[in-house]
């Protein structure tokens, strides 16, 4: 009777045995499944932190061109430019000439002289206008 106690107890640590194997293992594979999520996740999320730094340092080399354009606007040269390019301005003691313009009407070539030159001959516009200071 004490050999059948024996088997028993041999057959049943066995089980146990095997039972606590088989639960070890669903375990390890449950906290390895946890952990590689975590690590995934977190691949993820530094995936998206990278892709923000990248847009941040984008908007920011933007914000850097549109403030230096904006001080830009502010000068006195910008403004000049400006009322040259637009109001068809000039400054005190320039004169205007205009070298060459389409009518709109026909393809002739309309040439706009300053009215200070306007009576000389050509060769003394020429003159004036490579030696005259």
């Amino acid at each position: 009777m004490i050999r059948k106690k024996r088997k028993k107890n041999v057959f049943s640590k066995i089980i146990s045995f095997k039972v606590f194997i088989f639960v070890a293992v669903i375990v390890i594979i449950s906290l390895s499944m946890g952990v590689g999520g975590e690590y995934y996740r977190d691949y993820q999320i530094q995936r998206e932190i990278d892709s923000l730094q990248k847009e941040i340092d984008h908007f920011e080399t933007n914000n850097y061109k549109l403030s230096q354009l904006a001080e830009y606007f502010q000068t006195d040269e910008y403004k000049e430019l400006e009322a040259r390019k637009r109001l068809n301005m000039k400054k005190d003691g320039e004169s205007v000439v205009i070298i060459g313009q389409l009518d709109s009407d026909s393809d002739e070539l309309i040439i706009e002289e300053d009215d200070e030159y306007k009576n000389f001959p050509n060769y003394i516009k020429w003159w004036n206008y490579f030696f005259a200071s």
